[in-house]
């Protein structure tokens, strides 16, 4: 998994220290593997039609990351319980992270 140094933002790949500064990576590479790992729950809880499920993995993997996948999943599940309301916002909030990037 390449990771992107917090403190100087050289792209480092499997690499549990920053190859130009040293900074460790290692907690950071945790997280994001959490939240990978929440999404793809929320995934399967969507699959098998269990929304208040998903939502909650999704909201897991937004505190840990925010990204486009997990506000699309809230929004999703949202959708899917009829709260349109909510589901709104999390379709802007994904189209803001996908705007950047």
């Amino acid at each position: 998994m390449e990771i992107q140094c917090p403190s100087c933002k050289k792209t480092n790949s499997d690499s549990s220290t920053c190859v130009r500064c040293g900074c460790e990576l290692q907690t950071l590479q945790a997280i994001l593997q959490a939240a990978e790992s929440e999404i793809s729950i929320s995934k399967n809880k969507l699959r098998m039609r269990n929304p208040q499920d998903a939502l909650n993995h999704a909201l897991r993997s937004w505190r840990l990351k925010n990204s486009p996948e997990a506000a699309k999943l809230a929004f999703l599940a949202h959708v899917s319980e009829k709260r349109y309301k909510e589901a709104l916002m999390w379709y802007s909030a994904m189209q803001i992270k996908k705007e950047n990037g």
